[in-house]
């Protein structure tokens, strides 16, 4: 008894259970929330995801030193907190241009529609992602994402608000602009937020073949890597559009996460020198050597 519950532990502990409970839920949650509005179906998911996530980080962590700080959680609350105002904006936007063209639901079944959005919603989100990797503007809009050395689900959605309002506009306006019914666009956000957060969770174990399919925390992690010949894997939900374009990386766990040279951006607990590095050197940012930028 005591050799098959060793085990069953281990083979537990080689498999991101979580994030194989989760996948398994949403469209059970999915057709549920129906009658929902889509911002309560999504809340109300996210707080599930968040939840699950945590006590799996706590149960079975990649890295123990990877557990977030009270000083991570205060910087990681107050980015959240932002980043709220900037979805509720990029929201407003996309339903702006959904009123402006006014069309009827799409004759399309909603299989079909589903099976479009997905990838197109990725395409969108793999392009912005990559650009934001390159010597311009957007890196520095980008850097508050990779600053934490430690990757964990409460860092998930550690990102610069503008960050989050492109990258979402980059998601759902293309499938918006299509006509394509709520129902898929709530399809899309759901998967992608599950994929989000299960990426950057601090959880031990794989999915095995299906990351061949869908994003994993093993490959996201490698996408964090210190190491510039790990760092491919811009694709969070969906690793097609890396395999396609030359940028899918698989390999070992990275030893580091984060930036390729730390001294030359503000430290990682300095949010306000994050928030404002996009928008150049400043007074306020004497704390970092602006020069060596």
């Amino acid at each position: 008894m005591t050799m098959n519950m060793a085990t069953i532990c281990r083979t537990l502990r080689a498999v991101h259970w979580p994030q194989l409970v989760l996948l398994a839920a949403l469209p059970l949650w999915w057709w549920w929330a129906q009658a929902w509005s889509a911002t309560a179906a999504l809340g109300v998911w996210l707080l599930a995801n968040l939840a699950l996530l945590a006590l799996g980080e706590r149960l079975q962590p990649h890295r123990d030193d990877w557990h977030p700080t009270v000083a991570h959680l205060r910087r990681d609350g107050g980015v959240f907190a932002l980043n709220v105002v900037a979805d509720g904006i990029a929201t407003l936007l996309l339903a702006a241009a959904a009123i402006a063209i006014a069309r009827a639901d799409s004759a399309w079944p909603l299989w079909v529609q589903i099976a479009i959005a997905l990838p197109l919603a990725e395409l969108g989100s793999y392009w912005m992602h990559r650009w934001s990797h390159g010597d311009n503007p957007l890196w520095r809009v980008h850097l508050l994402h990779h600053r934490p050395a430690r990757v964990n689900v409460a860092n998930a959605m550690t990102a610069h608000p503008l960050n989050a309002i492109y990258d979402k506009l980059a998601r759902f306006a293309p499938i918006t602009l299509m006509g394509f019914d709520e129902s898929a666009l709530l399809a899309v956000a759901l998967f992608g937020a599950t994929q989000s957060l299960v990426a950057h969770a601090n959880i031990a174990g794989g999915i095995g073949p299906l990351d061949r399919l869908i994003g994993s925390a093993r490959l996201h992690r490698l996408h964090h890597s210190t190491r510039e010949a790990d760092a491919g894997n811009f694709g969070t939900a969906l690793p097609l559009w890396d395999q396609l374009f030359g940028t899918y990386r698989r390999g070992a766990a990275p030893v580091a996460v984060g930036v390729f040279d730390p001294g030359r951006y503000p430290g990682e607990l300095q949010l306000r020198a994050l928030l404002l590095w996009p928008f150049g050197c400043a007074p306020c940012l004497r704390v970092v050597r602006c020069c060596r930028a």
